[in-house]
């Protein structure tokens, strides 16, 4: 995956949705249904492209759409430390 969640960070499901818990700051962040999924599916899947596919079929958005609010959603967690880019 070009992105990797730190071993620090606690997540768990709750509903649709994610919480992602950092311990060492006790800061906490959520992610709704739609985020939730797409960071499950870029976790099982290891592409973007394949991500960007899967949430394609999944939901009613184009693969331009779903692309940007995938790297949106990435560089947002990159931002507040939540993932980290995996070098190569």
């Amino acid at each position: 995956m070009p992105y990797h969640i730190p071993e620090r960070l606690l997540l768990q499901s709750v509903a649709d949705e994610k919480v992602i818990l950092d311990p060492e700051s006790g800061n906490y962040y959520t992610l709704d249904a739609v985020g939730s999924r797409m960071l499950d599916l870029l976790r099982s899947t290891n592409s973007i492209e394949q991500t960007v596919a899967r949430v394609v079929a999944e939901f009613d958005v184009s693969a331009e759409t779903a692309g940007e609010d995938l790297m949106e959603l990435l560089e947002q967690m990159v931002q507040h430390g939540l993932v980290q880019k995996t070098a190569g």
